[in-house]
């Protein structure tokens, strides 16, 4: 089935029906819910599609040949539920959120409609091109209390090099790589307690690709002062690429009291409901996790 005809299945899969995710692999469009398969030459004909959120109510421009980009397109919101499920139940008016690894801005729009035009957004993204897909979009929805400081954050201050492993913005890492390497860059890198000196931040959110331990350790002032609510990914992939794993994250966050909470969603007839797993420790099973 040619792309051009997927208006035929958006209803359907924009209502998240049962059953939508099987409905999208029948109609030939499998590779946009994780990208296992590669986006087929097809999509990158299609123009970039400017879609308002359903959850959050902002504008977003899509471009389609992406995976991620287009499983937002088909479902008219992130593709990553749990996340925005779980901030949901944290975020009031006038809080502030710390988003690091911003990518293109789609969980930043969401954690604005939550604190509102009172609270505070602060994005962290070293890739200039989605440090600009940011600010875009920041531009596009009259936002002006979403700000984006271009640099990554570690242990310690400099320059690193930012390896895109695919095509997939989301795929970028500061950790070395020893695979296919689609483009390299040398990035800022600064140190988080410095950046966030004076701010008290309600939730942190960290997803850069196997670096969370060194974001971690560059925020020791910050998680002492104020003990915000963590949400990080954790893929033991990733991890281990950069000398780190689970286990040291949950050793050095368990210093300052925290424990871990798998995020995961269960269907109730209308809606998904975000569902936290306590844990003793990270495990496999999920990618995403809660601290608090």
């Amino acid at each position: 089935m040619h792309p051009r005809l997927a208006f035929l299945i958006l209803p359907y899969t924009r209502a998240e029906l049962p059953g939508w995710s099987r409905v999208m692999r029948l109609f030939g469009f499998g590779a946009a819910l994780g990208g296992a398969a590669p986006m087929r030459p097809e999509w990158k004909a299609l123009p970039t599609a400017v879609v308002t959120g359903k959850r959050h109510g902002f504008k977003m421009k899509l471009d389609r040949s992406d995976w991620a980009q287009c499983a937002t397109y088909f479902l008219g919101r992130y593709y990553e539920l749990g996340v925005q499920r779980t901030i949901d139940q944290l975020l009031r008016e006038g809080d502030t959120m710390v988003d690091i690894g911003g990518n293109i801005g789609m969980i930043a729009l969401h954690a604005r409609s939550l604190v509102g035009p009172t609270g505070r957004v602060i994005c962290f993204e070293p890739n200039p091109e989605c440090a600009a897909a940011i600010e875009e979009h920041m531009e596009m929805n009259g936002i002006r209390n979403v700000e984006v400081r271009r640099c990554a954050l570690a242990a310690s201050p400099g320059t690193l090099t930012l390896n895109l492993t695919s095509e997939h913005s989301g795929t970028a890492t500061l950790a070395p790589v020893s695979g296919k390497v689609v483009k390299s860059l040398q990035v800022p890198v600064r140190v988080g307690d410095d950046e966030l000196e004076q701010i008290a931040p309600k939730v942190i959110k960290i997803d850069v690709e196997g670096f969370e331990l060194q974001v971690l350790q560059g925020l020791r002032q910050t998680l002492a002062r104020h003990k915000p609510v963590l949400i990080t990914e954790l893929v033991d992939e990733h991890l281990a690429r950069a000398g780190t794993s689970a286990d040291e994250i949950h050793e050095f966050l368990s210093e300052f009291g925290y424990s871990p909470y798998g995020i995961d969603t269960q269907r109730s007839p209308i809606r998904h409901d975000v569902v936290l797993r306590p844990r003793a420790a990270p495990t496999p099973e999920f990618w995403d996790w809660l601290w608090k």
